[in-house]
């Protein structure tokens, strides 16, 4: 998740659908306001990359001890799109990692939707939806490794943490004790089973759920088969590098998910001198 803000001289230039009704041009603001599907009974679980062609998401950063999403690929065209799939949500799924970043100031952004006045029509359009000013936010950790004073900066939210079955009860009442975070444990061990995650948010009411964290979360929901569709910007440039994160960490997943080419669309504008394509896999 990198912020990109300012004024975009392209951002009203139009990108071209090659599939599935190739020719055809959009605008870039409200592409994907216009995907989700309605509401069902179900929860509807989605993520969303920016990947290099060699499939970097993110890359060690200099003046940070964590990882970032490299300059060379982060541009406003795609964190758009970025903030349009959380207008849409009732939850945000996001990771101990970002709170962590946030309590050491690296956090590249606040958790949508954005603040600035270049999201303000985004933040309406929720408000016309009958939506709440802002998504509720659930932080997946196995370790409970989060900054308290992290969590309290989204004390305006609905709070929940999502941990393993075996997770340590002392940090479990540390946290609820200190924050108004709901600590929901899902499975028989350490880590996470996103399969009874799906279900118990559904229960809790949830519909539209964006996945914002790194590879190991969605992992953990593909493991679980517990990911419905995938968002991803595929930048047109090669980065390299031996150390790097990518869009999935975790044993081999048997079989291979599987995950059917929605929509795929061109973007010549960004990054400057490569363009992106912009594909969306799944349900």
């Amino acid at each position: 998740m990198v912020d990109i803000t300012g004024y975009d001289p392209h951002m009203d230039e139009d990108i071209l659908e090659l599939y599935p009704n190739s020719g055809h041009t959009h605008a870039l603001r409200g592409l994907y306001l216009q995907q989700l599907p309605a509401k069902t009974d179900q929860p509807f679980i989605y993520s969303n990359y920016i990947v290099s062609l060699d499939g970097r998401i993110a890359l060690p950063a200099t003046d940070r001890r964590s990882n970032q999403v490299p300059p060379a690929i982060a541009n406003s065209r795609d964190w758009r799109l970025f903030q349009e799939l959380a207008a849409q949500a009732d939850l945000l799924i996001s990771s101990a990692r970002y709170f962590r970043q946030s309590a050491e100031k690296e956090a590249q952004a606040e958790l949508p939707v954005g603040l600035s006045p270049e999201f303000d029509d985004l933040r309406e359009w929720r408000i016309a939806q009958g939506l709440s000013p802002q998504p509720d936010i659930a932080v997946f950790s196995a370790s409970l490794d989060i900054p308290v004073k992290a969590l309290q900066s989204y004390a305006e939210r609905k709070l929940y943490i999502i941990t393993g079955g075996s997770a340590e009860k002392s940090r479990i009442e540390e946290i609820s004790g200190e924050t108004n975070a709901q600590v929901i444990q899902c499975g028989d061990a350490r880590h996470v089973d996103a399969a009874q995650l799906k279900s118990m948010l559904g229960m809790l009411g949830y519909r539209h759920i964006y996945a914002i964290a790194g590879p190991s979360v969605l992992h953990a929901l593909v493991r679980g088969n517990a990911l419905d569709r995938l968002y991803l910007t595929t930048a047109h440039c090669l980065l390299g590098g031996q150390e790097f994160d990518t869009v999935s960490w975790g044993p081999e997943f048997s079989p291979a998910c599987k995950l059917p080419l929605r929509a795929l669309y061109l973007d010549r504008q960004m990054p400057e001198g490569a363009g992106q394509t912009l594909g969306v896999y799944g349900c």
